[in-house]
Formats: C-alpha cells, sequence, structure tokens
C-alpha cells in the first residue's frame, strides 16, 4: 500500500507540473506515428507472401541497424554540446558540421561490414542476385537520408517545436500506410516496394526538417570547431561498443535463423514480432511521463522504480494471458500464413512483456545519470548466445524467441549494478533541502 501511495503521490506531482501538457502532446504524437507503423507491419505480414515477408524482416532490421550504429553515441555526444550552447546559433551551427562529420567516419567503418552482412542473409534467404542488388542500393540511399534528418533533429525538441516534429512524422507513417494499401489493392506489393516505401518515407522527411533547421540558423555559418569534433568522436566511441551489441543482438538471431533454419521461419520470426509491437504505446508512456517522474523523485526511489516498472509491466502481462486465453484474434492480426502459431505466440508474448519491463528498468536509471554499468550487457549477453545455441534449437522460431529474450537479462543485470553503485555512493538517500 505505501508502495502505491509513493508513486500515485509523484503521478500527482508531476500531474500539476506546467510542463505535462508538453509530454502529453508529445506521447499522443509518439502513439499516433507509431502506431501507423505497427499497422503498416501488420498489414505487410497479411499480404506479403511467406518468402517475401522473410526479406522484408531482414531489410527492416538492417535500416534500423544502419540508423542505430550511425547516430547513437552521436546524438548523445550532439545533445550535451547542444544543451551548453543553446541558444547560441552560430555554435550550433558549428555543431551541426561536426556531427556530420562524426557520423561520416563512423559510417566508414561500421557500413562496409554491416553491408556484407546483409548481401550474405539476402543471399541465406533465397533473394535473387538482381534483388540483393537493389536491397543493397535502398540501405544505401536510406543511409543517406537518414544522415540529412536524424540526430540534428534535436534541435527542433531544443527550439519547443517538438510537436511540429511530431505531425510530420505522424502524416508520413499514415501516408506509408496508405502507399502500402494502394500497391496491395493494385497487385504490386512485395519485399521490394514495402521497402523502397520506407526509404521514400526516410527520404520525404528531408525537406521539411531541413527548412525549419535553416530557418532557426544564422546565414553565415561558423565552420566546426575541432573540439567539438574530438567531444562527439569521443562520446561515440565509448558508447560504440554497446551499439554494437545491441545491433548483434538482433542480427545474430536472424543469421543463426537463416543458417540453421528455413526462409519460412525468418518469416514466422518477424510476423510474430509484429504482435509485441503492440506494446509501443508504453515504451512512449516511459518516455513521456515515467522519465520526468522518476527524474524528479527525491525521496523512496527505489519503490518508486518499482511502482513505475510494474505500472508499466501490466499491459506486457496482459499480452502473455491474451496469448494463453485467445491467441486465434492476435495471430488473426498477422494473417493466414502464421495461424498455427500458438505456441510461438505464447513464448513470443512472455519475451515481449519481460523485454520491455528490463527496458524500462534500465531506462529509468540510465536518465537518472546512473549508467555506468551498462557495459556489463556485452559480456553477459555474450555468455548467454554460447549457453543458448547449446540449450536451445536456435533454427526454430521457438529458440530464436527464447535466445533474443535471454539478452535482457544483461540488461536488468546492468541495471540492478547501477542501482547497487549508486547506493553505495549514497545518493538513493533522501535529499536534504
Amino acid at each position: 500500500m505505501s508502495l502505491l501511495l509513493s508513486v500515485v503521490r509523484e503521478v500527482r506531482n508531476f500531474v500539476l507540473f506546467p510542463s505535462v501538457w508538453r509530454a502529453l502532446t508529445f506521447f499522443i504524437g509518439s502513439v499516433a506515428a507509431q502506431g501507423s507503423a505497427s499497422l503498416t507491419g501488420l498489414f505487410l505480414a497479411r499480404w506479403l507472401s511467406v518468402h517475401d515477408y522473410a526479406l522484408y524482416t531482414l531489410m527492416a532490421l538492417l535500416m534500423v541497424s544502419i540508423s542505430a550504429l550511425t547516430k547513437g553515441g552521436v546524438r548523445l555526444g550532439f545533445t550535451a554540446i547542444l544543451g551548453r550552447h543553446w541558444p547560441n546559433m552560430e555554435r550550433v551551427s558549428a555543431l551541426v558540421d561536426a556531427t556530420l562529420e562524426v557520423r561520416r567516419v563512423i559510417s566508414l567503418f561500421v557500413l562496409p561490414p554491416l553491408l556484407a552482412v546483409s548481401v550474405f542473409l539476402l543471399i541465406q534467404n533465397n533473394a535473387g542476385l538482381e534483388t540483393t542488388i537493389l536491397f543493397v542500393i535502398a540501405l544505401a540511399v536510406f543511409w543517406w537520408a537518414d544522415m540529412r534528418t536524424r540526430v540534428i533533429d534535436q534541435i527542433l525538441l531544443f527550439a519547443k517545436q517538438a510537436t511540429r516534429l511530431q505531425v510530420l512524422d505522424t502524416a508520413i507513417g499514415l501516408a506509408r500506410l496508405f502507399i502500402v494499401f494502394g500497391l496491395h489493392i493494385a497487385g504490386v506489393l512485395s519485399s521490394l516496394t514495402a521497402v523502397l516505401v520506407g526509404v521514400m518515407a526516410a527520404v520525404v522527411r528531408i525537406g521539411p526538417i531541413d527548412s525549419w533547421i535553416k530557418g532557426l540558423l544564422p546565414d553565415v555559418r561558423l565552420g566546426s570547431a575541432a573540439s567539438e569534433v574530438r567531444e562527439i568522436r569521443t562520446t561515440a566511441m565509448l558508447q560504440l561498443p554497446v551499439d554494437l551489441f545491441t545491433v548483434f543482438q538482433s542480427v545474430i538471431v536472424l543469421f543463426l535463423l537463416s543458417v540453421f533454419g528455413s526462409v519460412e521461419n525468418v518469416a514466422g520470426y518477424g510476423a510474430i514480432g509484429r504482435i509485441a509491437q503492440l506494446l509501443v504505446p508504453v515504451s512512449a508512456l516511459s518516455y513521456a511521463f515515467c522519465i520526468p517522474i522518476f527524474a524528479r523523485a527525491t525521496s523512496r526511489i527505489v519503490p518508486i522504480l518499482a511502482g513505475l516498472v510494474a505500472l508499466c509491466s501490466i499491459p506486457g502481462i496482459v499480452l502473455v494471458l491474451a496469448s494463453l486465453v485467445l491467441p486465434g484474434p492476435l495471430l488473426w492480426l498477422i494473417g493466414p500464413h502464421y495461424a498455427g502459431l500458438d505456441a510461438e505466440l505464447a513464448v513470443s508474448a512472455v519475451v515481449a512483456a519481460f523485454n520491455n519491463s528490463a527496458r524500462i528498468a534500465w531506462i529509468l536509471v540510465a536518465h537518472r545519470g546512473w549508467n555506468r554499468w551498462a557495459w556489463l550487457q556485452i559480456p553477459f549477453g555474450l555468455g548467454w548466445c554460447a549457453v543458448a545455441v547449446k540449450v536451445f534449437d536456435v533454427g526454430s522460431i521457438t529458440g530464436a524467441l527464447w535466445l533474443q529474450g535471454g539478452f535482457s537479462l544483461g540488461l536488468m543485470v546492468a541495471a540492478l549494478a547501477d542501482l547497487i553503485s549508486a547506493n553505495r555512493r549514497g545518493v538513493l538517500l533522501p535529499h536534504k533541502d
């Protein structure tokens, strides 16, 4: 009861905080944008053939990997320096150039091996030579578009234009959904056309964001400062091992499925994973509400953390119960190709619920500034991978799901280590006025 009262008290205090309406607007926008993306994914699972959906699953993962590897640590360094210089727009303009310079350098190292893995996975899943070449070109165009808009769009958030950004992403998401529907009606929907629509969505984002950012920056721009390039590069290099391992977790699952399983298993794994997208609004909730609540807490920190994680875990628990009691309606969402995956659905729901809870716990702790032990995910995850390939049939959908779920144990270990470290430093104690 005392735990519930603590969480309710913090929520009440946050609701009275003036910025709650901005957070609410951001939350609604996130749900709308991500919801349209989730619907698109579900429709693609229903409408694409098993082989086409396997290829689409691979390409979707590869595009996410490209973005994650080239922007992860760079984004942290960019935001930190941006906060120091804001609203000095001359320095901000120089920071943009420094950020793009570092992203290009990182891309030179991470893109070649990632593209090589892409070619291997596509060929392993029976993509023809011409299709593989077109997919690689699509990845290159996506990288170019991502470089033009991601990371630097943080400037719009600092300028309190988050709503404008959310409206843009929501409009693009809805347009993508309608275009995919039109391609299906016209009978020309395939893995290639679906991927091209996704790439086009990234390209369309360039114009508005470029225009809005140029409207904020001065006409005469300073060159990038060497000190800022070094700081961003240092931050990016420190974060890169964690980013690489995060991408490794996703790629290794599909790699093992492709080598030891079949195209059908790759498609089934991707389709079942789409049901986990139902938990996307929970992630948006954690960013919009739970992070500010926990960041402002000054007493009963551990009980509040436990309460917020428990609160955000409820949708995952509901998803697990639904997968056990009513698997039919959930499987209907992804279409008749995957109607017999009842057991796989239950495992997927358990894994998704656990991943969601572990991620939220780590996010809350990390945004408190206590993320000193995030690197523990790497040795723990590699150890888990070595064990899982011997214990589970990683060529099956169920085995691949258990392999994926085990990686979140490392996230929980890292969060727990950060809490213990914070307690030893005395920062878990109530603040004294």
